[in-house]
């Protein structure tokens, strides 16, 4: 079941949320990340250049379309390179057009069935969705409530356990 969020992000104030053990507010990323993140960066583009025979070697699609929905706090500019791998594969993608995933906001229960039904009209077949994170909790919500029009649905880190019969 989905509930609705009103007014976007938590919060109004500037001031950020105090740590759960009481210690001082949070003020952002510590010095330590700010001042390795090139290098991350760098180590991510080895890991993607050490992985290129095997993405090369990947499936190649048959043509159906594919939408992709960001995880929280995110939007498509985040699912730009998966989005771009799977077109580059021989899919029909396309990313949420949402803006900013600040959780299920009127606009965004609003938004994903008629993303998700426009491009299986345009298609002409059911699409699958790929949802990370708070992506996949939507992908799955469209896939409950819209089932002709879902093929699969594939989840990417979403808060989903498998449980026992």
């Amino acid at each position: 079941m989905m509930y609705l969020v009103r007014g976007g992000a938590r919060g109004t104030g500037d001031a950020a949320p105090a740590d759960p053990d009481g210690g001082k507010a949070a003020t952002g990323p510590s010095a330590g990340l700010l001042l390795t993140e090139p290098i991350r960066g760098l180590a991510d583009l080895a890991a993607l250049l050490l992985a290129a025979p095997g993405l090369a070697a990947a499936p190649r699609g048959d043509g159906h379309g594919v939408l992709v929905f960001p995880g929280l706090l995110a939007g498509d500019a985040s699912t730009v390179p998966l989005r771009a791998f799977l077109r580059w594969l021989g899919y029909d993608v396309r990313g949420w057009d949402l803006g900013r995933n600040h959780g299920p906001t009127e606009a965004v229960l609003a938004g994903l069935p008629r993303a998700l039904l426009d491009h299986a009209m345009r298609t002409g077949r059911p699409v699958s969705i790929v949802g990370w994170s708070l992506g996949g909790v939507y992908a799955r919500e469209m896939a409950r409530r819209h089932p002709r029009q879902v093929r699969q649905v594939i989840t990417l880190g979403s808060p989903y356990a498998l449980q026992d019969p």
